[in-house]
């Protein structure tokens, strides 16, 4: 095992990227913590309880209790590691912080006595067998947060799968991530209606082959935003209000992506408050870059548009807003013929 520092925590793990590793580690999820410090921070709670199911080395649980200052308890809980995940809370001098030295089943958070205010699955694979124990533990108001590292089903790429797990239909798409996520976010949804709950985004963060999402607790809502996406399959066309079944561009058939979270996938109230405790310049430039994102659903790409068009791609500059799922990508209210015809007007000047 190394030692290493991250945040204002030191812990021993293993650089080791698979499920063979003794106590995992991914360095490159820092921003991930840095941005879910940053949020708890933020949120402002205090006396609050949590558990980070799947902890591995401890490392995330032990940044929310060192640096956070708004739990009286955090339990960070995993069977293969218990032992070093003691060993790093005593190098760490964390006090309030209780310890899971033999497994609770991670299906069946039930199991504990107290109720939670915040809880943490972040499995290898999908995350949806936990969420019914875990969304009937959590207290009105709480915070839900879920990472799925199967990116292949919610991609598009294993459709069967995604049926299988999700209950929906993906499609590999210019949006994919988006469409993973929304999918991600609709599963959790219908598992917390099972239990008389809603749940509500207010953050999240995609990168590469891990979708995670935050999601606060709410009473149940009857009007929930699920619904559909109908995306061509021979050109860039997608609709995604009322029902088509011929694309208005190309005249090939739609295809019906879904059902899927049709609502906003963050707060904007809470924008601000991250970046004023953002712990990293990264974070900081994260949720300034999402403030901005327009709350319209699915976007389109650069290099989408210059292969279907046939032509060199240019500049996002002019088509529309910024995303933070894609550096070439953009969302527009304007239907694709408008945005070929700017394009074509965008390209002459290039």
């Amino acid at each position: 095992m190394q030692r290493f520092k991250e945040g204002e925590v030191t812990f021993f793990a293993e650089d080791n990227q698979t499920k063979k590793a003794g106590v995992f580690f991914n360095p490159s999820r820092r921003f991930d913590r840095d941005l879910n410090v940053s949020l708890i921070k933020a949120l402002g709670a205090k006396d609050i309880v949590g558990i980070d199911l799947f902890a591995a080395s401890g490392v995330r649980g032990l940044r929310l209790a060192k640096e956070t200052g708004a739990f009286t308890s955090i339990i960070i809980n995993d069977i293969k590691t218990s032992h070093t995940i003691k060993k790093n809370i005593t190098l760490n001098h964390i006090k309030r912080t209780k310890l899971i030295q033999t497994c609770i089943n991670a299906a069946n958070v039930n199991s504990l006595e107290d109720g939670f205010d915040y809880i943490d699955i972040d499995p290898f694979g999908s995350p949806v067998r936990f969420l019914a124990s875990a969304i009937q533990k959590l207290r009105y108001g709480g915070t839900l947060a879920i990472t799925a590292t199967d990116s292949a089903p919610l991609y598009g790429r294993a459709p069967k799968a995604c049926i299988l797990k999700y209950g929906a239909v993906s499609l590999k798409t210019s949006y994919y991530n988006e469409v993973g996520l929304r999918i991600l976010i609709k599963r959790a949804e219908e598992i917390a209606n099972i239990y008389g709950r809603s749940l509500e985004p207010i953050l999240f963060d995609v990168r590469r082959h891990y979708l995670r999402v935050y999601l606060k607790v709410r009473k149940p809502d009857s009007s929930r935003p699920i619904g559909y996406i109908f995306q061509c399959k021979h050109c860039p066309y997608r609709l995604t209000e009322g029902y088509g079944e011929k694309c208005p561009v190309c005249g090939s058939n739609l295809v019906r992506i879904g059902p899927l979270w049709m609502g906003k996938l963050f707060s904007n109230e809470l924008m601000p408050n991250i970046s004023a405790f953002s712990v990293s310049s990264e974070v900081k430039s994260y949720v300034e870059n999402l403030a901005n994102e327009e709350h319209i659903i699915s976007y389109y790409t650069t290099n989408e548009l210059s292969s279907y068009l046939k032509t060199k791609e240019i500049p996002i500059n002019g088509l529309g807003s910024r995303t933070v799922f894609d550096p070439k990508g953009f969302r527009t209210k304007k239907a694709l013929n408008e945005i070929i015809e700017d394009w074509k007007s965008l390209l002459a000047r290039f």
